[in-house]
């Protein structure tokens, strides 16, 4: 890939751990609630089937009082009335009421209060109901008169509570611990791909779509991190293929530059083959040779705003001519810059005339400040541009031109980078280019 990386925009976090925390949170509330509520539920339970029990104890006792009660239901005999509660078994309470619903006498703990609350009816008939924080079992007996109802009496058993009622705000705890663990856990199993999505969408908001997300965690996950990676092969397609309109627009704009001048035909593919020969000789991966070739083939592209006349001038420029010939590094730059993902190449186009003492055009930068690449198609170029024809000038032989680009070592051209091309060139492995008149002439033909 050639085109540089834009490291803006990248996506806000997804958030999975707060995913996970909420998660956790609602298991354990939810684990709390249910237990919780199955415990009281089956408090209730117990509660009716102890009434079904205790009730016909306090009905009969009910009977019994409300029998001897009969006989002293006028406010003379409340002193009796009073005494005949107090024989009930001590626990019981009870509670004497004329058909007005007034109270008259009361007797026991629970007697205080006179409506329960928490109201239900058992199967048998009884009441149940609470009161003090105790579940309470109330059987009600009728006492008749000659003409009509004299009032009741209510006789009230406390219920046990179960053995196991005092553990269970612990154990709804512990049971919400444990229930938000396993969503905490089942969360993380079942979106442990989220990570590797949230990578190939900020890689895409870098114009990078090779990242693919691998199909974790839950079905939706899956089918999601699917349509992902389509989505993501779908876009690497288009933008290879826009890549490529840039690229091949900015070849056929370099050509245009050759096509004038017959001296210079094939002068570009030349100088890229120079170039990725000596990139390769550093032993650069090949992300960086394509970027070397590009660079090697759109170097001159500047040239196309430099006039024909100067252009394709026979003989030598004069020194206004010169200076708007040096004006095609940075015009080359203007152009390749403007199209995206080709800035590493506008800086070769720019830098290919700059001098490793700092004398060359058009920055006058020296040394490492000139980018790699820019001093490996400046010898290319250099090697090139001498062994071959020109208007104003013909081919020079291979050695003659190494012994040129050594001369100009550590002024004009990295020493250490012409060091290794020519000793390539010198070996007979390397690509020779144009060599002879012989060779010019035929392909100027």
């Amino acid at each position: 890939m050639y085109f540089r990386k834009n490291s803006r925009n990248p996506l806000p976090s997804i958030g999975l751990g707060s995913i996970r925390l909420r998660g956790a949170c609602y298991g354990f509330l939810a684990g709390c609630f249910l237990v919780f509520g199955a415990g009281k539920a089956l408090e209730n339970a117990d509660y009716k089937k102890q009434a079904r029990t205790v009730g016909v104890q306090a009905e009969s006792l009910a009977r019994e009082l409300g029998r001897q009660a009969v006989a002293w239901m006028e406010p003379a005999n409340s002193e009796k009335l009073q005494e005949a509660l107090a024989s009930i078994p001590i626990g019981s309470s009870a509670l004497v009421v004329d058909f007005q619903g007034k109270v008259l006498a009361r007797h026991g703990t629970f007697a205080e209060v006179k409506n329960l609350r928490r109201l239900s009816v058992t199967q048998s008939g009884h009441i149940l109901g609470s009161a003090r924080r105790h579940r309470l079992v109330e059987a009600r007996y009728r006492m008749e008169g000659r003409l009509a109802p004299l009032g009741e009496i209510w006789v009230r058993e406390p219920l046990q509570k179960p053995a196991w009622f005092g553990a269970l705000v612990k154990t709804a705890v512990l049971s919400g611990l444990l229930l938000g663990f396993l969503a905490w856990g089942w969360l993380s199993f079942s979106m442990r791909g989220t990570r590797a999505l949230q990578r190939s969408l900020a890689r895409a908001g870098k114009e990078e779509f090779f990242l693919r997300a691998p199909l974790l965690g839950c079905g939706e996950m899956k089918a999601l991190a699917q349509s992902i990676n389509q989505a993501m092969s779908s876009l690497s397609d288009s933008a290879t293929r826009v890549e490529h309109v840039y690229v091949e627009t900015a070849l056929a704009l370099s050509r245009t530059v050759e096509a004038k001048d017959r001296y210079t035909s094939g002068h570009s593919q030349r100088v890229a083959r120079h170039a990725v020969e000596l990139g390769e000789a550093l032993g650069l991966g090949t992300e960086r040779l394509e970027t070397l070739r590009l660079g090697g083939l759109l170097h001159d592209i500047g040239k196309v705003a430099v006039p024909d006349a100067v252009l394709t001038k026979p003989g030598a420029l004069t020194d206004e001519e010169y200076e708007a010939m040096k004006r095609h590094p940075m015009a080359g730059d203007r152009i390749l810059s403007a199209i995206p993902g080709l800035r590493d190449i506008a800086d070769i186009a720019r830098s290919h005339h700059e001098k490793w003492d700092g004398t060359g055009y058009p920055m006058g930068v020296a040394g490492d400040s000139i980018p790699l690449e820019g001093r490996i198609v400046c010898i290319a170029d250099a090697y090139d541009a001498l062994t071959t024809k020109r208007s104003y000038k013909s081919a020079m032989e291979v050695e003659l031109a190494l012994q040129i680009l050594e001369k100009d070592a550590g002024t004009h051209f990295d020493p250490q980078l012409v060091a290794l091309f020519v000793a390539g060139k010198r070996s007979g492995r390397g690509y020779k280019g144009v060599s002879s008149q012989a060779d010019v002439d035929q392909r100027a033909a």
